[in-house]
Parts: C-alpha cells; structure tokens; sequence
C-alpha cells in the first residue's frame, strides 16, 4: 500500500468520523485536533500492519523460516508457507505458537524458537513430533528450566503476552490444552466444518463460535483469543472476520474507548455498552474490528501525540 494510498485512507477516516459525530453527536475524546489526528494515525498504523501480514500469503518464503535453529526462523512466515502448501493443521500449530510467545521488539522470536526447537538441544515440535510425544515435550522444558529462567538465554514474551509464565508446567498446560482444542473435532478444518453445520458459514458468526469455544485454552485469555483468530484470518487460514471489538475483558482498547466516548479511561461504564458503540463506528469507517481494537487501544497510551508501538 502507497503512501499516496495510506494519506486518501486517512482523509477518509476522517471523514467518515464527521459523518458518524453528524449522525450521533460529537465525540468527548477528540476535542482537540492533535487527539483528533493521533488516532487517525493509529488506525492508519493498524491497517499497515495488518497489510504486512497479508502480503505474506503472496509472497516468496524460504522453507528455513520453519526451522527454529536457523537465525531466519519465523513462525508466521512458516505459518503462511505451510497453508498455501494445504497443511492447515500444522500451520494453525504454528499460528498458535506465534501468538503465546509473540515477537518481542528486541528479542524477535528468540522464545518462540527456544522452546520450539527444544533450546537447540533436541527435536523441532512440530505438531506432528508434539503428537507422538507430549511427555518428551514437557520433560524438555523441565529439563530447561534454567536457561527459561534466564532472560538472555530464553527470550522475552511479546508485550502482548508479557504476563505469560515461562514455568515448565504453565508452558506443557498452555501447549496440552491448545492441543486438544485444535483435535476436539479431528482437527481444525473439522472443527470449522462443524461450525458451519450448526451455525452456518457467516464468517463473523464464525468468528465467534472459535473464539468463544477458546475459553479452555490455558492462558489465552480474551487478548489471545482476539489475536490468535485474527491472525487465522490474516494468514487465509480460516474464512473468518471479526464482527466484534469483545472489550468485555479487555483492558487497553475498552480503556481507549471510554476516553473516546467519554474522556475518560476510568469512566465507569461497561465494556458491553462501549463494545456496541465501538462496533457501530466500523459502519462508518469501515476498517474493521481488529483495527479498532488495536488504534483505541495504542491511541489511550498517547492520545496526544503518535507514537508507534510494537512488540
């Protein structure tokens, strides 16, 4: 995308949020143009980023990115590989793994790869070498506990996942219940396919039924949630979409959007009445959910003045 295309997007938003504020009244938490502007901005990033990660599923990907010891190893670029090529189980593995450790901004993957390629010392857990030894697996981390405790040596979580455990137990019940998620219904297309017998293939409706039946995945949470299914979508590995902010639970979007409609970040006012009004937004601006979700909640950090936040 253009940065001649990134500047008609921005004047669109903007005008877009006129249209909205003549519809429904002024917005309390853009009274002022550089509030205003910083927002903007923050959903122009979004969708940047977002573009990036769509791009790869056109894009050349050397097979190492699927190797946790070679220095290339990234799990989304390997996520993309595997799903052009129809491995779909192995790819949502990968997606999976992606998002519990996320890419820290100075560490990359440097955990994800750790743990993955049992810290250089033994086997890739691949989804198929998880399968057939799960006990290897957790005796693996145990067996590493020093070196997770180690921050130079293990990596750091992203700061998505900041609040995750490196403990040797927490990581085998993250890993052990995704697993069983995934396989409830045979695999991931399978569970998919079900959905669609029971609730039709609406993506959005969709949508919700994963992230709904993702409550027993072990420290995901509601941000996991979010970020792991989206990230399906990004990467064409589920027909889905976003029909919601989900601020119930959420801390740092539902924060921006209380300052938003009421300039405030601690105006008490549920997540469930602001996640309506947040999703009504998109009719107007058009950018989709996981965009909203992710400029409020960048945007409450600095509403002043644009900063880029990564990692």
């Amino acid at each position: 995308m253009s940065l001649r295309h990134h500047a008609d997007r921005a004047t669109d938003i903007k005008a877009a949020l006129a249209a909205y504020e003549s519809d429904h009244g002024p917005l309390p938490g853009l009274t002022t143009a550089s509030r205003r502007e910083t927002w903007v901005a923050q959903m122009i990033s979004s969708l940047r980023r977002i573009e990036f990660i769509r791009l790869l599923n056109n894009q050349k990907i050397d097979p190492t990115r699927l190797d946790p010891h070679h220095s290339l190893f990234d799990p989304l670029k390997g996520a993309a590989l595997l799903g052009r090529k129809g491995q779909i189980d192995e790819a949502v593995w990968l997606t999976f793994i992606a998002t519990h450790f996320g890419k820290h901004v100075t560490d990359g993957w440097l955990l994800a790869s750790n743990v993955m390629g049992s810290f250089g010392q033994g086997p890739v857990w691949t989804l198929p070498t998880y399968v057939a030894q799960p006990a290897q697996f957790d005796a693996m981390l145990v067996n590493n506990s020093p070196a997770l405790k180690d921050m130079a040596k293990s990596g750091r979580f992203s700061n998505h996942r900041q609040y995750q455990s490196k403990n040797p137990e927490i990581i085998s019940k993250v890993f052990s219940s995704f697993h069983a998620w995934q396989f409830d219904h045979g695999g991931f297309s399978a569970k998919v396919q079900a959905i669609h017998k029971t609730h039709g293939q609406n993506p959005t409706d969709v949508f919700d039924q994963l992230y709904r039946s993702l409550k027993p995945v072990f420290g995901f949470g509601r941000l996991g949630n979010f970020d792991f299914l989206t990230m399906l979508a990004k990467l064409n590995l589920a027909p889905i979409d976003a029909g919601s902010t989900y601020l119930v639970g959420a801390t740092g979007p539902l924060a921006g959007a209380k300052l938003l409609f009421h300039n405030n970040t601690a105006h008490p006012v549920s997540a469930a009445t602001l996640g309506g009004r947040v999703d009504q937004m998109d009719d107007y601006l058009g950018v989709g959910k996981q965009v909203l979700e992710d400029s409020l909640c960048n945007w409450q950090k600095s509403p002043d003045q644009y900063k880029y936040f990564k990692g």
